[in-house]
C-alpha cells in the first residue's frame, strides 16, 4: 500500500449569504490579535515590518490587491464596503490556502528555527490566485477581497474574503475550473523550478548542438529514415494544406511519422531523451508533492508527463513534414515536362538526400523549443483540457 502524499498546498473554500452571521463578524475575525501569534514568535514573525507593528494607526493583520498592510482609514474602507455589501445580499466567498510547513520551507519561504515567514511572496501569490478567480468568474469590476496571514495551527495559512459591494450575482459556486486555477496560481509561485530548468537547458546547448557541430550531415544518408521518409511522403493527401500532424487526414500514417522520430531520437540524442524522461518525472513528482495524490488532485499531473511527450513528437513530426514539402516542391519543379525535354532530370534521391539534411540543421532547434516550454501556465492549459473531457 503506497503512502499518502501530505500536499504542500491545500485551498478551502466556502462561501455565505449576507443574513449568516459570519459575514458580519468576518473582517473582525482576521484581523483578531489572538489568530496571528503571541510575544516574541510572533514579533520575530513580522520582523521584517516592525515600524508597522509600532505603530498603532498602521497595526494590521489585513493586506488587499492594492495594500501590504491597511492603515486604520484603509481598514475602516474595507469593513465598509463589506458592510454595503451585506446590506445589498452579496454573497461572500471565503477561502483558506493553507501550506505544508515542510514544503513551504523546502521552497525557502519559511524557517522553522527562527519562524520567518517571507510574507511579501505569500502576499503576492495571494494577490496572483485571487486574480486568477476574478478573471475566471468575471468579478474584476465587482468584486473586492481583503486577507491575512494566520500562524495560530500548525499550518501556516491564508484567510481571504471576497464579495461584491453591488451584487452582480445570487449564486455563490464557483467553477471547478475556477479553484484549479487559484490553487495553480499559488503553487507555481512558490514553486521554483528555475534552477532545474536551466539544467536543462544546459543539456541542450552542451549536449545536444556541441555535439550536432561534430556530426556530420551526411550521417542523415542512411539505411533507416529514407525508406520511412519515402513512405510517408508517398502516402501524403494530394492537398499539401492538410500535411499537418494533428490533421485527421494523416491519422493512417502518423505511426509512421512517430516512427521517424523515434529512430532520430534514438540515432542522434539517446542520452538527451533518457535524461528528459528523468527530468519529466522529476516534475511530476513536485506536482505531486505540491498537489497531493487525491483522486481530483491527481488529475493535474498523472499525465503530464506524456502529454510533453506527445507534443514533442507532434513538434518534430510537423518539422519532418514541412521538410516534405519543401522535398515535393524540389521534385515538381525538376520533374520533366515529356521524355523529349532537353531539360537534365535530377533524381529525386538527390533531393532526399538535401531534404534529410535540412531535417537535421532544424531538428535540435524544435527539440529546444519544446524543451523551454515548461512554463508552468502551460500545466493550467493541461488540466482544463482534463476537465473538458
Amino acid at each position: 500500500m503506497s503512502e499518502t502524499v501530505t500536499p504542500g498546498v491545500v485551498l478551502k473554500t466556502k462561501f455565505v449569504t449576507a443574513n449568516k452571521k459570519g459575514f458580519q463578524d468576518y473582517v473582525q475575525y482576521v484581523d483578531r490579535e489572538e489568530v496571528k501569534g503571541k510575544g516574541e514568535a510572533h514579533r520575530s514573525m513580522f520582523s521584517l515590518y516592525n515600524h508597522y507593528m509600532d505603530d498603532p494607526d498602521k497595526t494590521s493583520a489585513l493586506f488587499t490587491q492594492q495594500s501590504d498592510y491597511l492603515t486604520l482609514g484603509g481598514k475602516k474602507g474595507i469593513k465598509s464596503l463589506f458592510e454595503q455589501a451585506q446590506k445589498n445580499n452579496s454573497i461572500m466567498w471565503q477561502d483558506v490556502i493553507t501550506f505544508d510547513n515542510q514544503w513551504l520551507q523546502k521552497q525557502g519561504v519559511y524557517d522553522p528555527k527562527s519562524h520567518t515567514l517571507d510574507e511579501d511572496i505569500m502576499k503576492q501569490v495571494t494577490r496572483k490566485s485571487m486574480k486568477a478567480m476574478m478573471k475566471k468568474e468575471g468579478l474584476q469590476e465587482s468584486a473586492t477581497w481583503s486577507a491575512a496571514i494566520h500562524y495560530n495551527t500548525d499550518n501556516i495559512h491564508v484567510h481571504v474574503a471576497t464579495v461584491e459591494p453591488n451584487p452582480t450575482r445570487d449564486r455563490g459556486k464557483r467553477k471547478l475550473k475556477t479553484l484549479d486555477a487559484m490553487k495553480g496560481e499559488v503553487v507555481n509561485g512558490l514553486l521554483d523550478r528555475t534552477q532545474e530548468r536551466n539544467h536543462i537547458n544546459s543539456l541542450i546547448r552542451d549536449h545536444m548542438v556541441n555535439t550536432k557541430k561534430e556530426n556530420s550531415s551526411m550521417k542523415w544518408r542512411n539505411r533507416e529514415l529514407k525508406p520511412l521518409f519515402l513512405e510517408v511522403y508517398n502516402h501524403l493527401p494530394q492537398d499539401k494544406r492538410q500535411w499537418h500532424y494533428g490533421y485527421q487526414m494523416l491519422n493512417p500514417i502518423r505511426p509512421k511519422i512517430d516512427q521517424i522520430t523515434t529512430e532520430y531520437l534514438n540515432k542522434y540524442h539517446p542520452k538527451d531523451m533518457q535524461q528528459l524522461h528523468v527530468k519529466l518525472e522529476q516534475e511530476v513528482d513536485e506536482l505531486k508533492k505540491a498537489y497531493g495524490d487525491g483522486p481530483k488532485d491527481k488529475k493535474r499531473y498523472q499525465h503530464y508527463k506524456q502529454n510533453k511527450i506527445d507534443d514533442l513528437y507532434k513538434r518534430m513530426g510537423n518539422a519532418f513534414l514541412q521538410e516534405m514539402k519543401s522535398y515535393d516542391k524540389q521534385i515538381t519543379k525538376h520533374q520533366p515536362k515529356s521524355p523529349f525535354s532537353s531539360n537534365k532530370f535530377i533524381p529525386p534521391g538527390i533531393y532526399l538526400q538535401r531534404s534529410l539534411r535540412r531535417i537535421e540543421r532544424t531538428m535540435y532547434q524544435t527539440y529546444e523549443e519544446y524543451i523551454n516550454d515548461r512554463d508552468h501556465q502551460k500545466l493550467e492549459r493541461d488540466i482544463e483540457q482534463e476537465h473538458g473531457r
